[in-house]
Formats: C-alpha cells, sequence, structure tokens
C-alpha cells in the first residue's frame, strides 16, 4: 500500500514537472511567434522602395569634380604645349567666361558650348573649343601629361592654386599662327606663349554706332539725326553684332 502511494506521488510529481516544463516552453514559443508576427507586420508597412538623396556636401564634391575634369580637358587640349602658364591662362579664360552672362554659367557648360548643336548638324561649327567636336578626346591621352594637368585643374578648382590673372580678365583668345575677324572689335590684354588673349571692348557699340552712321546732308538732316530715337536714326539691319563668336578652327576660343 505504502509503495503503490509513493508511486503514485512520484507519478503525480512528474506529471507537474512536466506540466510547468510544457508550460514554460509553450510560453516561450508564444513569445517568439509573437515576436516575429509583430516583425513580419513592421516590413509589411515598410515602402517597396526607398530614395536615397545625396547629402548636399556629397552633390557639391560630384559637383566640383566635374568641373575639374572639363576645366582639365580645356587646358590640356588647348595649351599642354604651352607649360603651366599657359595652362593657367587658358583656365582664367574659362572661370572668366563663367562668370560672364554671355556664355553658360559652368565650366563645363563653357567648355563644351555649341557641342551638341554640333553633334546633331554637323555642318555647323558651334564648338568654342575645337577639341570638343573634331574627336580628340577620343585618341590616346599622354598619360604623365594628363595627371598632372588633372592635378592641377583640381587646385585651380579648390583654391589651392590661385590664379593671378594674367590675361586680365579676358574672354577670348587665338593662336598667333591665325587673325580671326572678332578681334579687331576686341581689346587685346596679352600675349602669353602662341596664344594672343583679348576681353570685349567696352565702346564697342560707340565705335560700330559711328561706322554705321550715315552722313548729314542738311541742317534739316542733322536736326533729324539729332532728335530721332537710335532706331530710327540708325537702322537695325545695319548694326552687326559687337563679338564674333570664333568658329571651331583649333586655333583658340
Amino acid at each position: 500500500m505504502k509503495y503503490s502511494v509513493g508511486k503514485a506521488h512520484r507519478r503525480a510529481d512528474c506529471a507537474v514537472v512536466g506540466a510547468i516544463a510544457l508550460a514554460a516552453v509553450t510560453g516561450v514559443s508564444a513569445q517568439e511567434f509573437n515576436h516575429y508576427t509583430y516583425e513580419s507586420y513592421l516590413l509589411k508597412q515598410l515602402p517597396a522602395s526607398v530614395e536615397v538623396t545625396a547629402s548636399p556636401v556629397a552633390l557639391a564634391r560630384a559637383h566640383r569634380a566635374a568641373e575639374s575634369e572639363c576645366l582639365a580637358e580645356v587646358m590640356y587640349y588647348e595649351a599642354r604645349g604651352e607649360g603651366v602658364d599657359g595652362e593657367k591662362a587658358v583656365a582664367e579664360v574659362v572661370l572668366q567666361r563663367a562668370k560672364s552672362p554671355d556664355y553658360p554659367e559652368t565650366v563645363c557648360g563653357v567648355v563644351y558650348d555649341g557641342a551638341v548643336t554640333a553633334s546633331l548638324l554637323p555642318d555647323r561649327h558651334d564648338c568654342q573649343f575645337s577639341f570638343a567636336c573634331d574627336g580628340s578626346v577620343r585618341r590616346p591621352r599622354d598619360a604623365e601629361t594628363w595627371t598632372r594637368v588633372r592635378v592641377l585643374a583640381e587646385r585651380i578648382m579648390t583654391g589651392a592654386v590661385k590664379l593671378s590673372g594674367i590675361t586680365h580678365n579676358a574672354t577670348s583668345y587665338h593662336s598667333v599662327d591665325v587673325a580671326p575677324s572678332w578681334a579687331g572689335d576686341m581689346i587685346q590684354t596679352a600675349q602669353i606663349g602662341n596664344h594672343v588673349f583679348y576681353k570685349p571692348d567696352p565702346l564697342a557699340d560707340a565705335k560700330l554706332a559711328q561706322a554705321t552712321a550715315k552722313p548729314i546732308d542738311s541742317l534739316s538732316g542733322f536736326l533729324f539725326q539729332a532728335t530721332a530715337p537710335l532706331e530710327t536714326a540708325i537702322p537695325s539691319e545695319e548694326i552687326q553684332t559687337q563679338i564674333q563668336i570664333p568658329g571651331a578652327v583649333g586655333d583658340g576660343a
């Protein structure tokens, strides 16, 4: 009898322990299940795609890198044989143009000004710098010179190298071997190596008006010319463009 009772107690104890263990396991499983369900819910709330926007600092660095590359290209193709001063002079022209309302406001815009039109209309010669249209960029570069020019261009764009104004605010130049017609309407500012540099003539409009004015035949004509508006006194069809944009001759810009 005692044996049977003791055995029954042991079975009951085992049952209790088993129940506790089962309850513990069941509780952990339920907790894990609930956690998994919650994570699944959160995942379902996420958007299908996430747009990542670069920080202003990253965008500024990317823009400066692109501008440096364009500046290096024009320095390399236009003045790599002119020494550092000649390369800096060409860089001055590009940066001066970028500040002028008459040209694109970025370095790359200035360097490749007219290239899109030329690519669409092969008969047009609108490139301000001939290398942008004549296929030069597809030819192999001298690795050592290209590396040196790229470093110089990057330092110019970051301000580590200051340009001295050696061209005196020039916005155009040409090789000494050519004599473009547009040079007569501008002021020569410097000659550096084989390049002659120019800036716009502020009196060009007055000179042009004087050159195109009709002679006065009578007193009445004098009075008429003195009092008539400019567009009446000087017909618009007789006024020529102040500064002619040079063609792609590969001898300047």
